[in-house]
């Protein structure tokens, strides 16, 4: 008989665990506390499709490629090909070109014991500085990124700039569904509305947040800081709307994008759903926040209070992965491994990765810690 092990989480962390897993010879049972799979990857019922989290997809990570040999990739979009704006010096305008080339002349390497600001001030001028920290935003949703390790804010840097995102057609949730298929197709069992209260016995992972993780465990190292962040979304009527894409503020560290010009299944027709992050520092209000958004799109959409059908908005704490401070790297972040059967994969974890990447990399790593307790059912190269 297959042995026993206990997946807590059924997000894109616990999926990818279970796969992995159940290709090894696990007998898995996943516990999710909430209705349907998905975790933060969950995607809202119609009429407007917004994400609950992230909202693309890298696709030169190996986390792209470890869905490819699955046939595991969803139907992806590309941004539509429509402006995008910057506002920086409280004025709209085009992406600046030079901000581009002092970010490709910058070193190939930035070093992890110095803070980001304190590197870029010696390589370009203040104000450019000041610009590419505002872009550093857009990945780790922080307040502040000049505060962050210059080698963990420059790889993701230059990453995220290179490689270029992609849509999930019809939110993360077809994604999701994609997983948790296979995953039962696998043998696994998921089990919904099942709220995890105490460590199950035996071989188990934690793909839950660090801080559930904390907390069912008692392990008051299981900590790493994250982001502090409003998010504001808003389902519009689509007439006399603007001509842009996406807007990045950099003066007030705010991203916003209309996710249904690239896939309009997402918002009923003759409309459109608008996402936006705001960084949101630890001693602001979340209405603070959300002045500064509405100030925002006064300026990049006239008149959009009276198009506004639907919104919505949440401050999110400790939930938009890990950013690592000067003298650390992800080396540094918990173990993934927490002695005996007991692994923690988490957004946080001791795993490499972009933003949700990390915990589908500690997930991979937790499994095979684990062991293959016997033959895989399904033989796949390993990632």
């Amino acid at each position: 008989m297959k042995p026993d092990l206990q997946i807590v989480g059924a997000g894109l962390t616990g999926l990818t665990a279970a796969i992995e897993a159940a290709e090894r010879g696990w007998r898995v049972t996943v516990a999710e506390a909430h209705s349907s799979p998905g975790g933060r990857a969950r995607t809202l019922a119609e009429p407007f499709r917004a994400n609950l989290g992230t909202h693309a997809i890298y696709v030169d990570g190996s986390w792209w490629e470890w869905l490819e040999r699955r046939d595991l990739t969803p139907p992806i979009v590309e941004a539509p090909r429509l402006p995008g704006l910057v506002r920086a010096g409280g004025r709209l305008g085009p992406w600046p070109a030079e901000l581009s080339q002092a970010i490709a002349a910058l070193p190939a390497e930035a070093p992890a014991e110095e803070s980001l600001r304190a590197w870029l001030l010696r390589h370009v001028d203040a104000k450019t500085a000041e610009a590419i920290i505002a872009v550093v935003f857009i990945f780790t949703f922080d307040h502040d990124p000049g505060r962050l390790s210059a080698a963990f804010a420059h790889q993701r840097l230059r990453r995220a700039l290179a490689g270029g995102v992609r849509y999930v057609v019809g939110g993360w949730s077809t994604l999701v569904d994609l997983l948790a298929e296979r995953a039962v197709g696998l043998g696994a069992r998921i089990r919904t509305q099942t709220r995890v209260l105490a460590l199950p016995e035996g071989p188990t992972i934690l793909a839950t947040s660090l801080a559930s993780a904390r907390q069912l465990t008692g392990d008051s190292s299981l900590t790493w800081p994250s982001a502090r962040t409003v998010s504001v979304d808003m389902g519009l009527r689509a007439e006399d709307s603007p001509d842009w894409f996406r807007v990045l503020d950099l003066d007030d560290r705010i991203y916003a994008a209309r996710y249904s010009l690239a896939d309009p299944t997402l918002a009923p027709a003759g409309h459109e759903l608008l996402q936006i992050s705001a960084a949101c520092a630890p001693d602001e209000r979340k209405a603070d926040a959300e002045r500064r958004v509405h100030r925002l799109l006064d300026q990049c959409w006239p008149g959009w209070p009276a198009a506004v059908q639907w919104q919505r908005s949440a401050l999110r704490t400790h939930c938009t992965g890990a950013v690592d401070l000067p003298g650390t790297t992800w080396h540094d972040r918990p173990a993934i491994s927490r002695g005996g059967t007991l692994t923690v994969a988490t957004d946080q974890s001791a795993a490499p990765g972009l933003l949700a990447e990390v915990g589908i990399a500690a997930a991979q790593l937790a499994v095979r810690q684990l062991g293959e307790p016997s033959r895989p059912t399904q033989a796949y190269e390993r990632v």
